[in-house]
């Protein structure tokens, strides 16, 4: 048995709900990752009840799905939330609602739930520019969310934008971005690209801040994939046995017999099998790495069939 991630790569519960309820009804999905599928060209997975132990969905905006959590629900299949909820406007993330239509969303997404301990707000990421999204702004823009969702979640994760070569290359004009600090794992990219501005002491100073609003309105502050800053603030683990705690014992102590399944340097993640493809998300998000071109996602999207299999 496992957990379908439905999806890291693209926002399912907003784009495509027809297409989920479609795959549940046939009990099974077709996906690629980004280096490929299988022999046939695509991995199936299978998305019969007695297969799955639960969904992780992950959006910006669950509008369009609520007929399917109603169904889900009468199903009795476990689900949970790791909702993004930024505040950033069209010219950074085009396709996404603005704050209070999210805000009013996942209060309606959390009072399906058992407990607020199954959907996790990400704050995520944190985009500093030097034009409009300054620190001050984030400790204003970060106070209206999380006094707006206390009581509906436990916690709130966190990462600095990441300096994916994809990203970037899809820089809003006008916008001189702070990225997360040179790693490892990220040292060529610094390399081939010295002007970019690392993340510094202020920075770390705003997640002091962060952390404090957090606190205040009963949410712990967790950072995502920020090693540099694990001996300062918890890591978080956005799929992992604690998420499932409302749905009862035996399913928690299931879900934390899983093997680990990272996605990137840091992860915490317990092993999930994501349904979704790249390059299938309209929402624009400059500073997503699993879009290409936005022109290109919104292509595949318009021409996406809800009956096929997979996305694309």
């Amino acid at each position: 048995m496992h957990i379908i991630s439905a999806s890291r790569r693209t926002d399912i519960p907003h784009y495509y709900p027809d297409w989920f309820a479609q795959r549940r009804k046939a009990g099974y999905a077709e996906y690629r990752t980004v280096y490929g599928g299988g022999k046939a060209g695509y991995f199936k997975a299978s998305l019969k009840q007695e297969d799955v132990y639960g969904y992780l969905f992950w959006t910006k905006y669950a509008g369009p799905f609520h007929r399917e959590l109603a169904v889900l629900r009468k199903d009795g299949v476990p689900y949970v939330f790791q909702y993004t909820i930024t505040g950033y406007g069209k010219d950074v993330q085009p396709g996404i609602p603005d704050r209070d239509t999210a805000i009013a969303d996942f209060k309606a997404v959390a009072a399906g739930l058992p407990g607020p301990e199954c959907i996790q707000l990400r704050y995520d990421p944190i985009l500093i520019s030097d034009s409009v999204y300054t620190r001050d702004w984030h400790r204003k823009n970060f106070m209206e969310i999380v006094s707006r969702l206390a009581g509906f979640t436990r916690v709130v994760n966190v990462s600095f934008t990441e300096p994916y070569l994809k990203a970037i290359a899809k820089v809003p004009e006008g916008h001189k971005i702070s990225w997360r600090q040179s790693t490892k794992q990220r040292e060529t990219t610094y390399i081939k690209h010295p002007e970019l501005h690392p993340v510094g002491a202020e920075d770390l100073e705003l997640l002091c801040n962060m952390e404090v609003i957090a606190r205040n309105y009963g949410m712990q502050f967790r950072v995502c994939c920020n090693s540099e800053y694990s001996d300062k603030f918890p890591k978080a683990q956005c799929c992992g046995a604690e998420l499932f705690t409302p749905y009862g014992q035996v399913l928690s102590l299931q879900v934390a017999g899983l093997k680990a399944g990272p996605s990137r340097e840091s992860c915490q993640c317990v092993k999930t099998i994501d349904i979704g493809m790249d390059n299938t998300c309209p929402g624009g998000c400059f500073y997503c790495y699993v879009t290409t071109s936005p022109d290109l996602a919104i292509k595949n999207f318009k021409k996406h069939d809800p009956n096929s299999a997979h996305q694309r």
